[in-house]
């Protein structure tokens, strides 16, 4: 490129950018002038039209005094450009409360360090000339400068990002114009400004990462104007289809002289224009049905919670008066207040039960909400498998006994590595399943076992595996599949257990999980059995 080129080029640019800044920052002044952000973009356009301006004839000058005032007052501009947006973040993207010191310090030493700027030589000492135009020489302090002015790009950047990553996916689109656009204008000034210049001596081109702001300046705006925005993939749509368009055109223009070549490159460039279009209304339908997905996922989330909330509040009153109703007909049954009559002890027995079912209904449903809000307490301790399973035996006994079914506890050989586990919560996994398979066994019975696994790359120092086999009703595959879910039930549990609620093994499942195990079934159909297996790490 020859510097007759350049200068050619860069007059172009220069024009293109001032004109868009100042067209940009008057028509959202004017269309509502009254809001912050929008005043705050206008004096960023205005001070970005300031320095391209005065950089632009600093660097085309040939008196040295003009040229170096001119220097100084574009590099002024600059950091006042960064000020304004560190303020218009406040406003704009909402971020947190900055305290008014803070606001203050960053307020003054912006100023001060602007004013010292154009009234010193402290950071840009004199003018060098050459073919490719004036450039800037820097003083003694030029570190301080940088120092300011990468501190604020750093500071919005983190502003910005933190800010970001606390929104809803809709909330983001609004944030990714103005950090999309920040970011570009940051990195072509650190490749155009700092390394071509330090590293590759390439001078002439630092202009063009100063023209890179209408960058910023334009996502700003359109995200300002847009309040409902499409996320970042139509901007990209957009430039990608708007930089094969110029290239397109300019063939075509190129090739002017050759009517036929200039007629089919012109083709090209239009049906290329129309498929574009298409593309870019593709993408935008595509992210409209997302943000719309997204606003229906945030509502059912919402009414999700709101229904966990309700559930725990709704248990924790239930199991009061549950617990109270439990004492009362307990001591009645045994004759506290007096010995009751024996045909009215039956039908309390019987008040009793229901009461019990009651209160584990109501502490299913208070397990299930505070696993669903992440609130579920794990008090977690060394102990023995053997303790629990033969503790949930012994109590489940009884309740087999009066099917006449068999409930067997064949213990291992080898004694049972303790495992780091909340015993009272891996004594419910237990119990639930085991209590399972009593109910939906009417012959036989259930028999349970363990077994010690081999160190495996997933748990490096092994396993206890326990298995429950009950000769009970069976699963067909689409039963075993939704076994573990919550409120699923099979057709055995229709038939033979219409008080169930669904909740026990998915508590089961989600328990075992909680403790870092898995938690299965299998059958070979209906009519021949389940097995249902626990498996917990030692650790």
């Amino acid at each position: 490129m020859t510097p007759e080129n350049y200068y050619l080029i860069n007059r172009i640019f220069f024009i293109i950018v001032v004109l868009t800044a100042i067209a940009l920052s008057l028509w959202l002044f004017f269309i509502e002038r009254r809001r912050k952000e929008n005043q705050l973009f206008f004096l960023m356009g205005i001070f970005i039209t300031i320095w391209i301006t005065f950089g632009y004839f600093a660097h085309i000058g040939s008196d040295y005094s003009l040229a170096l005032l001119w220097t100084k007052i574009a590099a002024a501009s600059a950091l006042f450009f960064l000020l304004t947006s560190f303020f218009f973040l406040k406003y704009f993207l909402v971020v947190e409360k900055i305290s008014i010191v803070i606001n203050s310090i960053i307020l003054f030493l912006g100023l001060s360090i602007g004013g010292i700027t154009i009234f010193t030589n402290l950071f840009f000492s004199g003018i060098l000339s050459t073919e490719w135009g004036s450039l800037p020489q820097p003083g003694g302090m030029w570190g301080i400068y940088n120092i300011f002015a990468i501190s604020m790009g750093i500071i919005i950047i983190f502003l910005s990002s933190k800010k970001y990553l606390r929104l809803s996916q809709g909330q983001r689109f609004k944030m990714q114009y103005f950090l999309v656009g920040f970011l570009i204008f940051l990195l072509m000034n650190i490749v155009f400004n700092t390394i071509l210049p330090i590293f590759y001596q390439t001078y002439y081109l630092y202009q063009f990462g100063n023209y890179s702001t209408i960058i910023f300046l334009g996502l700003t705006a359109y995200a300002i104007i847009a309040r409902e925005l499409f996320g970042i993939r139509v901007i990209l749509t957009q430039a990608l289809v708007g930089v094969i368009a110029v290239l397109l055109l300019w063939q075509a223009i190129v090739a002017i002289p050759n009517w036929v070549e200039f007629a089919w490159k012109s083709a090209i460039f239009l049906i290329f224009l129309y498929f574009g279009y298409l593309l870019i209304q593709s993408v935008i339908r595509e992210i409209q049905r997302r943000a719309e997905l997204q606003k229906l996922y945030e509502e059912v989330d919402r009414l999700s919670r709101a229904k966990s909330e309700f559930i725990s509040i709704a248990s924790h009153q239930l199991r009061t008066p549950l617990t109270a109703i439990k004492g009362y007909i307990s001591m009645l049954i045994e004759g506290t207040y007096g010995k009751l009559a024996g045909r009215t002890v039956p039908p309390m027995e019987k008040v009793y039960a229901s009461n019990e079912r009651l209160i584990k209904l109501v502490n299913d449903l208070l397990n299930v909400s505070r696993i669903e809000s992440g609130t579920l307490r794990i008090d977690l301790e060394k102990t023995s498998l053997e303790k629990v399973i033969s503790s949930v035996a012994d109590e489940l006994s009884i309740k087999a006994n009066e099917k006449k079914l068999y409930l067997k506890w064949e213990k291992s050989p080898e004694p049972l590595p303790e495992v780091t586990v909340d015993p009272d919560k891996f004594r419910q996994v237990v119990l639930n399943i085991i209590d399972n398979c009593i109910k939906y066994t009417e012959e036989g019975g259930v028999a349970v076992k363990t077994e010690i696994k081999k160190p495996a790359k997933k748990w490096p120092q092994g396993s206890v595996l326990i298995e429950i086999k009950d000769t009970g009703e069976g699963m067909t595959k689409e039963e075993l599949e939704k076994m573990f879910e919550s409120f699923s039930r099979g057709k055995a549990g229709a038939k033979h257990w219409t008080a169930g609620t669904g909740l026990g093994l998915y508590i089961a499942r989600k328990f075992t999980e909680i403790h870092g195990g898995r938690v299965w079934a299998e059958s070979e159909g209906e009519g021949k059995g389940s097995t249902f297996y626990i498996e917990l790490p030692v650790k």
